[in-house]
């Protein structure tokens, strides 16, 4: 038995010629990433034909999906989308557990691949579209407590999360430290 293949797990293309609500949303919005429409107009796209007439967890669903699909060519198309259009995901995940939503939706995008999860889930971190708290109550939610023994996805999201914590930690401790000691 072969593992499944490493790539994306994008599920709101248009399956068997029929599309619903979200595949409908999902195209609109892949048609103004690709048009190079302003990050304004899709969040106002967003606020009035998105999230007026869906529930968090669709408007959700179909702008990381959508995005994370248009990123998931390489690596360097991942890094762009996320620099053009973390505004857009800024604004749909402003506190913790939006956060928490946001990166469940990433885990699942990439389920089948733990290293562009955590690569994913880094860059979030580091244009501080998601914080290391969230990150930390996302790997130890009941969904991934359940996964510990089966997987190291949420090991290796939490390491790059400590990891990011620790090095913000010593660059504190070595500005303290400076001012203290050489004033």
């Amino acid at each position: 038995m072969l593992p499944p293949k490493g790539g994306p797990n994008f599920n709101l293309g248009a399956e068997d010629g029929k599309e619903n609500n979200e595949n409908l949303l999902s195209g609109q919005l892949n048609d103004m990433v690709k048009g190079k429409v302003p990050v304004r107009e899709i969040i106002s796209w967003i606020d009035e034909s998105v999230f007026s007439n869906n529930s968090l967890e669709v408007t959700l669903r179909v702008v990381v999906q959508t995005l994370l699909n248009i990123g998931s060519k390489s690596f360097t198309h991942l890094i762009t989308v996320l620099e053009r259009y973390g505004q857009v995901i800024s604004k749909i995940c402003p506190d913790e557990d939006k956060q928490i939503m946001l990166i469940a939706e990433v885990s699942s995008f990439w389920k089948n691949n733990t290293q562009m999860t955590a690569i994913a889930i880094d860059r979030m971190m580091s244009y501080r579209l998601v914080s290391n708290l969230a990150i930390v109550r996302w790997v130890f939610s009941e969904e991934n407590v359940e996964q510990f023994h089966t997987t190291d996805r949420p090991w290796e999201v939490l390491n790059l999360a400590l990891t990011d914590i620790s090095f913000v930690v010593l660059v504190y401790y070595t500005v303290i430290w400076n001012y203290v000691f050489c004033f």
